[in-house]
């Protein structure tokens, strides 16, 4: 599947109209897929901040001594592409720890530490014992959160709301990005472009309603002729691997199937001995400073008789399916990228008889 941006475009604006990006739950019958087509409008809702938070949260972090961002599961890979973001646009390197293993780390904390703690819950078991465990340590905590009021808030010094509005889903979607764009905001805040920030999320928020409707239908396509493989492999490079492990987690929650996310690099290290027949890889290769090495990559899964799924808005004969999505600046290809792939999770729950609304053993807090 082939398309060019201006097609891409017309037919996704086309689409979105008629779709729409803020229909009940009574017309999509699932609280997953509603929450997917409201991003669109919640990225719009994040951009409504008070500048004057995100500048003092930017300084607070360029002064930190030691920087380190807690959270768990969709929340960590948005904090990954957030440590991406301060390294790129702010300068500054920081660690982002898993919750469940924060605590471990405490000892070398202190009054020169700031922890950002990101849950959309605020209500995240592991996440508020870390951060009580560095309170100890009298590190300054920021958190990140969708709800008022949490434990969480009431423990940290400073609480950046992300304004996706109730997320019912067991599966984070519309809330997954609203961190993004958290992340995005404050980065730019680094470097007094938080305006700058603003604007540009505000335009791709178009981009996003465009490629949910643009990808919808071949996405279900997709998903019905991939509904009985076992395992699938998502691979990238630099700022979009948090979007390729993030895709995989999707497809384990709500499809019940093994997916795994890794950088495209440790392909050689053990996982092309898994590589069967059709083995679905999902090669997520924008045409950004990854996209060669990225191709490469996926000619080594696909001699190994891989079905190879580009996520790529240009496409290329190595891949047997292309996710098309827009052309955007190299950082924020993880704003457009994930969507599709959401869907994608989506449709192979349904193909495979599963409610994606009601995975197995659903880990989400709740009020």
């Amino acid at each position: 599947m082939g398309t060019d941006r201006t097609d891409f475009v017309t037919r996704g604006a086309a689409e979105a109209s008629c779709n729409g990006t803020d229909a009940s739950l009574g017309q999509y019958q699932r609280f997953m897929f509603n929450e997917i087509m409201e991003q669109p409008e919640t990225i719009r809702k994040a951009t409504e901040q008070d500048p004057n938070l995100f500048n003092q949260f930017s300084l607070d972090i360029l002064r930190a001594e030691q920087l380190i961002i807690t959270a768990c599961g969709s929340s960590r890979y948005a904090a990954l592409v957030g440590r991406y973001l301060f390294s790129k646009i702010g300068g500054e390197l920081c660690d982002v720890i898993m919750a469940p293993e924060f605590h471990y780390f405490s000892d070398s904390m202190d009054r020169n530490t700031l922890v950002i703690a990101v849950s959309e819950s605020g209500e995240t078991a592991d996440v508020v014992e870390g951060v009580r465990r560095a309170k100890e340590k009298k590190a300054k905590v920021l958190s990140i959160v969708n709800r008022d009021g949490t434990n969480l808030s009431r423990l940290s010094d400073g609480v950046i709301q992300i304004n996706a509005g109730p997320e019912f889903g067991v599966a984070s979607t519309k809330s997954f990005s609203n961190q993004l764009a958290i992340f995005y905001l404050l980065a730019f805040a680094m470097v007094n472009r938080f305006d700058v920030g603003v604007q540009k999320l505000q335009q791709l928020s178009q981009d996003v309603a465009r490629v949910i409707s643009f990808n919808d239908k071949n996405l279900q396509v997709l998903a019905e002729k991939l509904s009985d493989q076992h395992d699938f492999y998502y691979i990238a490079r630099g700022i979009n691997y948090a979007i390729a492990l993030e895709g995989a987690l999707k497809v384990k929650q709500v499809a019940h199937v093994h997916a795994e996310g890794l950088p495209a690099g440790e392909l050689k290290h053990g996982t092309l001995a898994l590589i069967e027949q059709k083995t679905p890889v999902v090669a997520i290769s924008p045409r950004d400073y990854t996209y060669h090495e990225m191709l490469t990559n996926a000619m080594e899964a696909k001699a190994r008789g891989a079905h190879i799924i580009g996520v790529c808005d240009e496409a290329n004969e190595v891949f047997d399916f292309t996710i098309q999505i827009p052309k955007v600046e190299d950082l924020f290809y993880p704003l457009v990228a994930i969507a599709p792939l959401q869907l994608l999770a989506y449709y192979l729950a349904k193909s495979r008889g599963k409610d994606p609304d009601r995975p197995r053993n659903p880990a989400k807090e709740r009020l």
